[in-house]
């Protein structure tokens, strides 16, 4: 989704630590592999509960990925939302369904065309220790299923005389009438935030400290630092301290996943003055800088542009090409699907969107000696889209398999398996001249 989407909505993925001179670190981490066309977080705080913390777990749920189907004057969606959380040993500890309903008037709008959403917030109470938390998603209609997991460490905060919550990302902060409007980013995916963000974050202190200092370093997954900030004061006079601090990325910095890492330090006299003995407390999140386009993250700009070839011609493909700069060639790129976005009134490209799922889903479907977008079969894909039905036959008692795809229009395509090894290649037609055209 885009980035611009999902304003006022709080953010995906994060890492929590507390750090102690003794090194004791609490920490979240999203599993890796995980998939799902909606966006979750869980953030821990500290809670007026004796030992207990507070977990706050945020969903979204884009309309784009929900099943919406005419119901009388509205069109409605549904979906069941379940929050499990395991302990360390994997027994459950807690779970919770709810049944979200969705209702829309607008066909416009239930298909996604101003990036509604659903969002919902639930909280827990936890006792210190290692969890899983996963959330699970289940479209009634469609039966779709996505789930996303994370790894996250609840820790005693009435054991540290200095601590930090976890980090919240923030694109935006405006102060109206001495109180503060925030607008949370959604995404870790930090790269379009050109002009940078705000991170938020709470301090609980028991120390008698006016204020404290902080800095902010980036760490590339490398464990190099590639960024590291001045020192910047803020107040840390009462027992819990509400925090923003701004954060701007180096021009320089390459695309990749990285470590956002924040420590609170004793305040000295020399800004120079890093020494870890003044340390008081660090909270760490994983943040990522890729660009995207429609909120589709572009990984490997190169590879994109390689794929191009089912939707541009080798001319255009060339001219991209031949940027002499990753800039340059992402501004190319993304010139390119401006002149296809079918809406170009909306944030949505969904020329883009579309033609990147096929790519994706010959990817995961297709793949022989080469990707799957790169064969017989993910061309014809990602070109015409679905078929309407196919045929499988093995006519004539030998290791060849034939396949045939049928489309609403009649139109046919054949592939041959001649060694029985998944290999199949176009039959009939030899050849395909058309491309892709993006259809309402």
């Amino acid at each position: 989704m885009n980035l611009k989407l999902f304003k006022l909505i709080i953010i995906l993925s994060f890492i929590s630590l507390s750090f102690l001179p003794s090194n004791l670190f609490s920490q979240a981490f999203e599993r890796e592999g995980t998939s799902g066309t909606f966006y979750f977080d869980a953030i821990c705080f500290k809670s007026d509960l004796d030992s207990l913390g507070r977990v706050d777990i945020f969903t979204v749920v884009p309309y784009q990925t929900l099943s919406f189907f005419k119901t009388g004057d509205n069109y409605s969606a549904s979906y069941d939302l379940t929050i499990s959380i395991y302990d360390e040993n994997s027994n459950i500890v807690e779970t919770k369904t709810q049944q979200r309903k969705l209702f829309e008037r607008d066909y416009n709008i239930a298909l996604g065309s101003n990036a509604s959403f659903d969002y919902t917030q639930n909280i827990f109470f936890l006792k210190p220790g290692k969890y899983e938390i996963t959330v699970e998603i289940i479209d009634n209609f469609s039966k779709k299923f996505n789930q996303r997991s994370r790894v996250l460490t609840v820790l005693n905060f009435n054991d540290f005389n200095f601590s930090l919550s976890g980090l919240m990302l923030v694109s935006s902060i405006e102060e109206r009438e001495g109180r503060f409007k925030i607008t949370p980013h959604l995404s870790e995916n930090v790269g379009d935030l050109t002009d940078g963000f705000f991170i938020f974050f709470e301090s609980y202190s028991k120390l008698n400290l006016e204020s404290v200092d902080y800095f902010y370093e980036l760490i590339n997954s490398n464990g190099e630092v590639v960024e590291k900030s001045k020192k910047i004061s803020r107040n840390s006079s009462a027992n819990v301290n509400r925090n923003y601090i701004r954060i701007i990325l180096p021009q320089n910095i390459l695309q990749g996943g990285y470590t956002l890492r924040l420590t609170a330090m004793k305040q000295t006299n020399d800004e120079n003055d890093y020494n870890p003995s003044g340390f008081l407390a660090v909270t760490e999140r994983s943040i990522r800088i890729f660009r995207s386009i429609s909120g589709v993250i572009i990984s490997d700009l190169n590879k994109s542009i390689k794929q191009l070839r089912y939707v541009a011609t080798q001319e255009e493909i060339d001219y991209i090409e031949a940027g002499a700069t990753i800039e340059e060639k992402q501004s190319r790129f993304e010139q390119f699907w401006k002149k296809l976005d079918p809406t170009p009134n909306t944030d949505r490209n969904e020329a883009y969107e579309e033609y990147y799922a096929r790519v994706d889903y010959a990817n995961k479907n297709f793949r022989s000696y080469v990707e799957g977008w790169r064969t017989d079969k993910g061309m014809v894909f990602i070109i015409f889209g679905k078929p309407y039905n196919v045929e499988r036959q093995t006519p004539y008692g030998d290791n060849r398999v034939f396949e045939r795809w049928t489309y609403t229009n009649n139109r046919q395509f054949i592939f041959v398996d001649i060694n029985g090894f998944g290999d199949f290649r176009l039959y009939q037609p030899p050849s395909i001249s058309e491309k892709y055209r993006y259809e309402r």
